[in-house]
C-alpha cells in the first residue's frame, strides 16, 4: 500500500510539472492585471520560455521581447529570469538583463541596452528641436530595488555612453563628441551623472523616483574652447550665465 502511495505521489508531482512546465505564457499574462500604460501583443510559448512579439510602454515600442525562467530559483522562492529584447535589423532598442526576484527586493543585473539616441530626446523637455544622432549604450553590472509600501533604490552600479555624439538643431549638424556618466543610487533615487569632461562643459544629474517613474534633472552648461560654434547663438535661448560663465538646465 504505501509503495502504491509513494508511486502515485510520483506520478501526480510529475503529472502536475508537466502541466506547469507547458503551460501557455498568454494564460499567466491574461491573468495579470498590468499598468495602464503598457500593452503585450502576440504572445507565445510557455512560462518557461515565452515570447512577446511586441511590447508598448507608454508610446515607446520594444519588438521581440523574449522570456527564459529557471525552474530552480523557483525552489529558493527566488524566481530568476532571462530577458532578451530587439534585433539589430529591428527598430527600437535592443539588449538584455536578467531579474531575480523576491518578497523584498528586486535584484537587476548583467544589463545591457542599446538605444537611438533620438528616441531619448524625444522624451526630453529640450529648448529648442533637436534630432539626436548616434546611440546609447547602458551597462549595469547590479540594480538592487527594495519593495514594499515605495520602490527604493538601494544599491546600482553601471555606466552610460554616447559616443560620436551629434545633434541637429537650427539646421545645423553639429558633432558633440563624447559623454559618459555613472549609475549609482541617491537618497533612493536612481541617479545619472554626466562627467563634464565634454565638448559642451555639460555637468549634469537626472534622478528617477522609481515609485512615481518621475523624472527629474539638475546641472550646468559651461561653453569652453571646445564647445561647437553653431550652438553659441542658442544659449540665449537657455537663459543668462551666472558669476562663473555657467548656464543653469533644470527640468
Amino acid at each position: 500500500m504505501k509503495k502504491w502511495f509513494a508511486f502515485s505521489a510520483i506520478f501526480l508531482s510529475s503529472y502536475l510539472a508537466f502541466l506547469l512546465a507547458n503551460a501557455p505564457l498568454s494564460l499567466v499574462v491574461n491573468n495579470i492585471q498590468l499598468p495602464k500604460n503598457i500593452e503585450l501583443h502576440d504572445v507565445s510559448g510557455s512560462i518557461w520560455q515565452g515570447e512577446i512579439s511586441r511590447l508598448w510602454v507608454n508610446d515607446y515600442k520594444i519588438e521581440k521581447v523574449k522570456v527564459s525562467v529557471s525552474f530552480w530559483s523557483l525552489l529558493s522562492l527566488s524566481p530568476s529570469v532571462q530577458v532578451f529584447f530587439g534585433d539589430a535589423m529591428l527598430s527600437g532598442p535592443e539588449g538584455k538583463l536578467n531579474l531575480s526576484v523576491s518578497a523584498e527586493q528586486v535584484i537587476l543585473s548583467d544589463m545591457e541596452l542599446f538605444i537611438s539616441a533620438n528616441d531619448i530626446a524625444k522624451q526630453l523637455p529640450l529648448p529648442i528641436p533637436v534630432r539626436a544622432q548616434g546611440n546609447v549604450e547602458l551597462f549595469v553590472s547590479e540594480l538592487v530595488i527594495v519593495t514594499g509600501e515605495q520602490l527604493v533604490c538601494s544599491r546600482a552600479e553601471g555606466n552610460v555612453t554616447w559616443s560620436r555624439a551629434g545633434v541637429i538643431a537650427l539646421e545645423e549638424n553639429i558633432k558633440l563628441g563624447k559623454f559618459a556618466a555613472e549609475i549609482s543610487c541617491d537618497n533612493g533615487k536612481l541617479l545619472a551623472k554626466v562627467s563634464p569632461k565634454n565638448n559642451l562643459g555639460l555637468s549634469f544629474d537626472s534622478a528617477l523616483v522609481l515609485n512615481t517613474q518621475k523624472v527629474s534633472g539638475k546641472g550646468y552648461l559651461k561653453p569652453g574652447a571646445k564647445f561647437p560654434s553653431q550652438l553659441r547663438s542658442a544659449l540665449s535661448f537657455i537663459g543668462r550665465p551666472d558669476n562663473q560663465g555657467r548656464y543653469q538646465l533644470k527640468f
